[in-house]
């Protein structure tokens, strides 16, 4: 993922900045709008169709919960007509993310719920959630804490059928701490928020959590200095707050990485026994353990490594496995090897054990098996200096490691153990969908692989029920569907979430989607993403070419909210976006294509897409056509527009955060592999020609 410079930045004023505000898309509407747009006659295309949910009940089935703010729910409740799709709608859905089923009781479930401030999202709130799915077709929802603007819950472990444990600022120091919620027994006739019970009070924010299976021990990270506690790097910078100046000195890289300085702070994994008092609440035991005091390193890793992926306990607790830079000297910028440590959290003063040393690649994301307390899996790379590289199963018994399903040619993204410990469910890309497979049979010679999951999509934040692994809880998502939480049980859908039904009914948009393929660059399979306008197709219609970044990335199945291709279809647009070579999910070797290749291989895939696109569907108007990308995407726009024959397709070319000059970017980004991989091998001083045969600067005319 390359971190690329900004040469054109748009924006809306009134939208707020989503996490990697990189591919940010709404601001591109107002340049578009008017003159571009032609509504016409609606006529329906193949594929699968938006389901309007049936209006749900007035009042709301959590109007007491709701006293104090305005859902989305009550906001477009009160909007009389239906209209298109606008920005400003798809910012205001709620975020539903990280689904769990009750240890004892699968029957229910709890998930965090990001809402926004109505009508003009100035604001934030994350809350928990809880369901009774006990008849699948009629869900009671549960709003468990208060939601304040400003305050997130987070990093949940369900302990039991009563007992919560997550993170939150709601906190009087506005920190994040760790925080405890008694479910009662009687929980569908509540009738107010539940108030949690803070844990900790530390003078540092809290930033990952992580509980074992028996509730005995937690980890937690803490952005500390290397070699002070963290009460100490408190009074540290709190002095340094009242000094009345700054210095910092820096004599290694990263100096700063993406949107941060490396100031001196390293997020440390804090490892503690807990237990229940007489009143069952969790209390530490023992002064939590650094268990990296005096190594400058990050566990997580930055910037977006969390201890979800990064970090397991094993089966009984004892053993702790997290993912860390082995090498932290100014290497860091050209390397992406990340290794994988355990350490024996049950005895005191041993050093952790890097597992993966020989590996000078990416590996990461240990999971402890649930029933073995030797045996853990984890991803791993095997290209050092290459981001995009494949990553493979690997299983680690203690004192071996061996690769599963070593002939995929898929990068898995995302590994979970069955609660037996039998099996491993996977989450990967395939054909630019999101995928769910489960791997049988993981200790013989032949593992058998099944897929869980239909391919009209996007499934992600898996949870296996742990009575039976054939029931599963997870988001889904695609082109015409925003995300929702849904319950996979005896191969049936049901949907546990719809605080999004009322915005879905008072707004409309694309109603399909289609895949369509060609034969692009080295006379290769290239596929394409078709959304129609919401007009329908009986007319014609401008169209919007989107081009992805990346590169090694790929215009996925899925709703999005920056890039979202439905902004632009309930605009009146024709939307195309074509999966170039150098796009994931399409097999390795398709994604290294790329490498060296950056203006031909994607840039012969664009212009032949383009021309396919036109043959098959002619309802689009050629002479009304528009193109946008962002980073790798603005790269691309640059240099189309350098190249008449291309850009002369185009009635306009919008540009967001892409090169301009490769010479540039190779002095100015931080993350030296990426620019000194994809130009081949090379610094911009040791082979310049790399650098400047793809560098739009040079185009300008």
């Amino acid at each position: 993922m390359c971190s690329f410079y900004f040469i054109l930045h748009f924006e809306l004023p009134l939208c707020q900045h989503h996490r990697l505000v990189r591919q940010y898309i709404r601001p591109i509407l107002f340049i578009l709008l008017g003159a571009l747009v032609v509504f016409i006659p609606s006529l329906t295309i193949l594929l699968t169709k938006k389901s309007k949910c049936p209006t749900p009940p007035d009042p709301s089935p959590e109007a007491w919960n709701a006293s104090d703010y305005e859902s989305n729910t009550d906001y477009y409740r009160k909007l009389e007509s239906v209209h298109n799709l606008t920005p400003l709608d798809n910012l205001r859905m709620d975020r539903l993310s990280s689904p769990r089923f009750c240890p004892g009781d699968s029957s229910k479930i709890i998930y965090l719920r990001r809402q926004y401030h109505m009508p003009d999202i100035n604001g934030s709130s994350t809350t928990l959630h809880w369901v009774d799915m006990s008849d699948p077709l009629l869900p009671k929802t549960i709003h468990l804490t208060r939601p304040i603007w400003g305050i997130h819950d987070q990093q949940f472990y369900w302990i039991d059928k009563t007992t919560i444990l997550f993170l939150s600022n709601r906190g009087t120091s506005g920190l994040n701490q760790i925080f405890q919620l008694n479910l009662p027994s009687d929980i569908l006739g509540i009738n107010n928020f539940l108030e949690p019970i803070q844990i900790t009070d530390y003078p540092l924010s809290i930033d990952n959590l992580l509980v074992n299976r028996q509730a005995s021990r937690l980890a937690f990270s803490c952005q500390v200095y290397a070699n002070l506690s963290i009460e100490e790097t408190a009074d540290h910078q709190a002095k340094e707050k009242t000094s009345g100046s700054l210095v910092y000195k820096f004599d290694k890289l990263f100096i700063r990485h993406w949107d941060e300085y490396m100031t001196g702070p390293r997020h440390h994994p804090f490892v503690v026994s807990i237990q229940r008092d007489s009143h069952e609440t969790f209390r530490f035991q023992s002064s939590p353990q650094d268990v990296l005091f005096g190594i400058d390193s990050d566990s997580p890793t930055r910037p977006f490594g969390d201890a979800k992926a990064q970090w397991s306990f094993s089966a009984s607790g004892n053993s702790f496995a997290f993912t860390r830079q082995y090498d932290e000297t100014s290497e860091v910028a050209w390397s992406t090897n990340l290794d994988i440590f355990t350490i024996d959290v049950s005895k005191p003063n041993i050093p952790p054990v890097c597992i993966t040393r020989d590996n000078h690649a990416a590996d990461t994301d240990p999971k402890y098996s649930p029933t073995d307390e030797h045996i853990l899996i984890y991803r791993a790379q095997s290209v050092p200096g290459y981001e995009s590289d494949q990553f493979k199963l690997k299983l680690y018994d203690g004192t071996q490691i061996k690769t599963l399903l070593d002939d995929w040619d898929q990068s898995i993204q995302v590994t979970k153990w069955s609660d037996n410990g039998q099996s491993i469910f996977l989450e990967l890309g395939e054909q630019a969908q999101h995928l769910i497979y489960q791997v049988l049979n993981v200790f013989t010679p032949n593992p058998t692989v099944v897929r869980r999951v239909a391919d009209n999509g996007s499934w992600h934040d898996i949870n296996v029920d742990p009575t039976d692994d054939q029931t599963l809880l997870l988001t889904f998502e695609n082109l015409i569907e925003p995300l929702n939480i849904v319950l996979q049980k005896n191969q049936l859908l049901f949907p546990v979430t719809t605080h999004n039904d009322m915005l879905i009914n008072r707004t409309q948009w694309s109603d399909s989607y289609e895949a369509f393929s060609f034969q692009g660059a080295r006379n290769e399979t290239v596929w394409g993403w078709h959304v129609p306008p919401i007009t329908g197709t009986s007319q014609k219609a401008p169209l919007a070419f989107l081009i992805h970044g990346g590169p090694q990335n790929s215009w996925y199945n899925t709703w999005g909210r920056g890039w979202s291709f439905q902004s632009f279809a309930a605009q009146g647009y024709a939307v195309i976006a074509i999966n170039f070579h150098g796009s994931d999910s399409y097999g390795q070797n398709f994604t290294d294509s790329i490498t060296g290749e950056y203006g031909t291989l994607p840039y012969e895939d664009l212009q032949l897409g383009l021309t396919a696109a036109l043959e098959q569907y002619p309802y689009i108007n050629e002479s009304r056509a528009i193109a946008l990308g962002a980073s790798y995407g603005g790269f691309m726009i640059n240099w189309i527009a350098g190249h008449p024959e291309m850009s002369h397709r185009f009635r306009a070319l919008v540009n967001h955060d892409g090169l301009f000059d490769m010479r540039e970017m190779a002095y100015a980004t931080e993350e030296l592999w990426f620019t000194e991989h994809d130009s081949g091998g090379f610094t911009q001083y040791q082979n310049p020609e790399a650098y400047e045969k793809f560098n739009p600067i040079n185009h300008v005319a």
